[in-house]
C-alpha cells in the first residue's frame, strides 16, 4: 500500500501517544501496540492495514531519522530549532546535493514529522522481537526467541538499575579447555565497562520526553469545518513549532 503523508503523521502521532502514556520504545514495539495503531488507522481513515505494515512503516521512518541524524553532523551545517531544518550555506548546499541528490529533502527545508521521529527514535536502535534493523528484510515482525525482551511500562525513575555483571558467571562445560580465573587486567576492564553501562543507564533515565503541550492533539482534532487531511497537516505543523502549538491551545481555551 502507499502511505499518504497525513496517514504517516497519524501513525507517528499515535506512537507518540503510547510513549506519553509510559510505554518504552527503546526495546521495540509489542505486537499489541502495532495492532492498536492499525485499528486506529482503519477507524479514522477506513484503510485496512496490518500490524506488519505499521511495523514496516515505522522502520522506514526510523531510517529517515538515522539519515537526518547523520546529516546534522555535516561540516558547516547548523540546526534551526524553530523550523526543524538542517541549514547549509548556498554553495555548500549545491555541492552536497549534486553529489548526494537523495539528501535534498532533508537540507535547508523543514523536515517532515521531525518532532515525532525524535521522540520515538531518539534512544537509538530498538532491540527485542520487533527490532528495526536497517539490514533486515521487510516482512512480518520477528518471531519470539528464547530470552527475547519485550517492551515494558515505566514504573518510575526510582526503579533500580540491574547491573548486567551482577549475575553469576556460568562457564560452558562442553568446551575442550577451561579457562582459569580472570586476570587483573581483565577485571579492570570489566569494572570500567560496568561503570560505563551504569552512566549510560542513568543518562537515559534522566532524559525528558519532547516538550509538547498535552492538550495539543485533542484541541486540534476536535476542530470542526476542516477536512481530515487539513487537520493532520495543521497538527504536524504545530508539533514542529512548539511556541505556535502552545499559543493555539491557549487561544482555543480562551
Amino acid at each position: 500500500m502507499k502511505w499518504q503523508p497525513f496517514m504517516s503523521t497519524f501513525v507517528l502521532n499515535k506512537i507518540c501517544e503510547l510513549i506519553f502514556s509510559g510505554v518504552r520504545t527503546d526495546k521495540g514495539f509489542k505486537e499489541v501496540h502495532l495492532n492498536t495503531v492499525a485499528k486506529q488507522v482503519f477507524e479514522f481513515y477506513g484503510q485496512e492495514v496490518s500490524a506488519t505494515q505499521v511495523y514496516n512503516h515505522l522502520r522506514k521512518w526510523r531510517g529517515r531519522w538515522i539519515q537526518v541524524s547523520k546529516l546534522r553532523d555535516l561540516s558547516g551545517a547548523s540546526w534551526d530549532e524553530n523550523t526543524c531544518s538542517i541549514v547549509l550555506e548556498a554553495e555548500h548546499y549545491v555541492g552536497h546535493v549534486t553529489d548526494h541528490p537523495r539528501d535534498a529533502e532533508f537540507l535547508s527545508t523543514p523536515i517532515q514529522n521531525c518532532s515525532q521521529m525524535q521522540h520515538i527514535f531518539s534512544f537509538g536502535l530498538a532491540t527485542g522481537k520487533h527490532a528495526m534493523g536497517l539490514g533486515e528484510p521487510l516482512g512480518s515482525p520477528m518471531p519470539d526467541f528464547p530470552g527475547t525482551l519485550d517492551i515494558e511500562v515505566l514504573d518510575g525513575l526510582d526503579k533500580p538499575f540491574q547491573n548486567p555483571f551482577d549475575k553469576p558467571f556460568h562457564p560452558v562445560h562442553d568446551r575442550k579447555r577451561k579457562r582459569g580465573g580472570l586476570m587483573e587486567e581483565e577485571i579492570n576492564v570489566f569494572c570500567s565497562i560496568t561503570k560505563a553501562v551504569t552512566k549510560v543507564a542513568t543518562s537515559i533515565r534522566e532524559c525528558k520526553p519532547l516538550d509538547v503541550h498535552p492538550d495539543l492533539y485533542g484541541t486540534v482534532m476536535t476542530q470542526s469545518g476542516f477536512s481530515d487531511k487539513a487537520v493532520m497537516a495543521a497538527l504536524s505543523h504545530l508539533l514542529d513549532n512548539k511556541a505556535q502549538g502552545v499559543g493555539f491551545v491557549a487561544m482555543a481555551d480562551a
